[in-house]
């Protein structure tokens, strides 16, 4: 992973005022899409943006939300200062992870019991 993808951008566009948020790697773009950001796909370029129809206090709730979300794990994020937030939420893997996870501990032998000193 290269260290450009731990930045990322967040903020209202100037032009038609959607929140987007461009840059990150995979890790990153699940984090959007799991605070409720929409992905968008284009030739050059994929970036996230906000479901069009919430009110402002709903945006600015889940872009904060992002903000912290990603720092929480190390993100560089240059957010608006409306969704600017010092807080940290906890991080948990994604449940496919937490099931590999469990998967590879159960097909690895045991450790052998260890026998008490004397």
């Amino acid at each position: 992973m290269a260290f450009a993808d731990r930045f990322l951008t967040l903020g209202r566009d100037a032009h038609s005022g959607e929140v987007l948020a461009r840059g990150g790697d995979p890790e990153a773009h699940s984090i959007l899409q799991r605070t409720g950001f929409v992905p968008v796909l284009r030739l050059h370029e994929t970036y996230h943006r906000l479901p069009i129809g919430l009110d402002i206090a709903e945006e600015e709730r889940l872009a904060t939300r992002a903000v912290a979300r990603l720092r929480a794990v190390r993100y560089h994020v240059d957010a608006d200062d409306a969704f600017d937030t010092e807080t940290r939420e906890a991080h948990y893997q994604p449940l496919g992870a937490l099931v590999a996870d469990l998967a590879e501990r159960s097909v690895q032998p045991p450790r052998a019991a260890r026998s008490p000193t004397r």
